[in-house]
């Protein structure tokens, strides 16, 4: 059985599957509940991928004005 939380309720432990430990999981809200989302620790490194690709897609953007 799934769990809900309050809507105070910001982030809960939980196993995460992908770093293979407890973390702090984000809680969606959906209507007047909140159920568990995903791992914090996994979203903040997705966002760092996703900033060092863009930054990766200028710098090669930029070497194409140069050399092109």
């Amino acid at each position: 059985m799934t769990q809900h939380f309050s809507r105070n309720t910001v982030s809960a432990s939980f196993w995460c599957g992908k770093c293979q430990r407890f973390t702090q999981h984000r809680i969606d809200r959906d209507g007047k509940s909140g159920r568990k989302g995903p791992c914090l620790g996994c979203i903040a490194k997705l966002e760092v991928q996703r900033v060092e690709r863009q930054i990766e897609h200028a710098e090669h953007e930029r070497q194409k004005e140069l050399f092109g």
